[in-house]
């Protein structure tokens, strides 16, 4: 299968009008921000668009003229401001208000076919357990990165 890239800068404005007029959007994902839950340069994500975010939820949002995909950790009490961290990063967060939000995950496919509740008991579960180990992720993600057989197991087409 043949592979086109877009900028960021002119793909996810067409995203997000396609979010607003109601579609579900499926899009690569790049980085290590997400892991363990969402491996870049591997994963997809499908993402739709929500009048309501709470705690937890994995969103795409533009801040400052980026485009991010990570968790919302934290909600006002108006639920229009948020705190939000990828689940890899250890300390720094993000703050941005609803309307920088322009969807949520709802599945996430593993390897580009093995579709995943992000919000499963399951899933949260593990997330509870990843944030139990927050003060020491960053070397268990240093090591995760750098393992000899990561570039071979972790290829889109592998």
């Amino acid at each position: 299968m043949k592979k086109i890239v877009f900028k960021n800068e002119e793909m996810f404005p067409e995203v997000s009008k396609m979010l607003e007029d109601g579609h579900k959007v499926t899009i690569p994902v790049k980085g290590y921000s997400m892991l363990p839950t969402i491996v870049g340069e591997r994963d997809l994500v499908v993402l739709e668009a929500s009048d309501h975010y709470s705690k937890n939820d994995i969103v795409l949002f533009c801040l400052g003229g980026k485009w991010i995909l990570h968790r919302v950790i934290k909600v006002d009490a108006a639920g229009e401001r948020f705190a939000i961290r990828g689940d890899g990063i250890a300390r720094s967060q993000e703050h941005c208000r609803k309307s920088d939000i322009k969807g949520r995950v709802v599945t996430i496919l593993k390897k580009g076919n093995k579709p995943v509740n992000p919000y499963s008991g399951w899933q949260l579960f593990r997330l509870g357990l990843w944030n139990m180990l927050r003060p020491i992720r960053r070397y268990i993600l240093y090591i995760y990165r750098h393992l000899p057989w990561k570039a071979r197991y972790f290829r889109p087409d592998a």
